[in-house]
């Protein structure tokens, strides 16, 4: 059995979408499918809601979060909810699947031999295609878009226990590399950690340099991997133990020194970059 794990932060617009194509691309050894709505403001739930009853999907649980960080939303799946299953997806709600890509992936993944902690979800689109798939082959990289984990990783995970800090960017970056390690964060991937299936994965639409709204989302996605990038320094010289639960004394360190941290960034990252670190300042001075 597996369950389904579906982020979703004001999706009101395509979550009945993304739900419907989920609900066409898994088979009846699935157990729950999670909608983790993440301090949703709009309409995200009321409609996830009218789409289990239009459709008869008995298979969906809607989680309501009041904190809109989508850390704090996996950290919820993975150590509060604590449900059980074979293997966990975790996806996005933005993304298209393959054809029956869940339950190809699930056994996949449950047949290997090296008993990996991840499947990954293989890209399917994109203008850096190439790019992205040699992450997956070349260097076991996976995406926050679709990827599974065996019940024997999540125990690890909350064993350890293993959690995201709230706050952090480009979490894709860390989350590969707990995987790869058996959250021990070494300087090397440890071998066979994590798999995937050529062909069996996600798709999604290019953003366009004419639309607002995606040009937009494209300057929110430089400042986050770049913020992340300059977290991931520190983060690095703590051992897994002893990574805060939250970011904001390392965004308010970063901020103290934001010219010495962003010396390496050209004029328009480092603005992208104090713009939404000036916003998280902020929020999280005054929470």
């Amino acid at each position: 059995m597996y369950n389904i794990v579906m982020f979703a932060y004001n999706e009101e617009r395509h979550i009945q979408t993304a739900l419907a194509n989920v609900q066409a691309n898994i088979d009846d050894r699935i157990q729950t499918v999670y909608l983790l709505a993440n301090g949703c403001t709009d309409k995200t739930v009321e409609r996830a809601l009218a789409y289990k009853t239009a459709h008869d999907f008995t298979a969906l649980d809607v989680v309501e979060l009041q904190l809109g960080d989508k850390c704090n939303a996996w950290n919820h799946y993975v150590h509060i909810i604590q449900a059980n299953a074979e293997c966990h997806f975790f996806i996005d709600s933005d993304v298209v699947f393959s054809d029956k890509c869940f339950p190809i992936l699930y056994d996949e993944l449950l047949s290997a031999k090296h008993a990996p902690n991840i499947i990954a979800g293989y890209p399917l689109s994109g203008r850096n295609l190439d790019f992205y798939t040699m992450l997956v082959e070349q260097r076991s990289c996976f995406y926050g878009n679709l990827y599974g984990a065996s019940a024997r990783y999540i125990d690890m995970v909350r064993d350890v226990p293993f959690y995201l800090p709230i706050g952090l960017n480009w979490i894709d970056s860390f989350l590969t590399k707990a995987a790869n390690t058996d959250i021990q964060f070494l300087a090397d991937n440890l071998p066979n950690r994590v798999i995937y299936k050529k062909g069996v994965g996600f798709k999604f639409e290019s953003l366009s340099p004419f639309k607002l709204a995606d040009i937009k989302l494209y300057k929110n996605r430089i400042a986050r991997y770049e913020l992340g990038k300059i977290q991931e320094l520190y983060l690095d010289d703590l051992a897994v133990r002893d990574w805060p639960r939250h970011m904001k004394d390392i965004n308010a360190d970063i901020w103290r020194h934001f010219e010495e941290r962003t010396a390496h960034l050209g004029f328009i990252k480092k603005k992208l970059v104090k713009q939404r670190l000036s916003r998280l300042v902020i929020k999280e001075s005054h929470p």
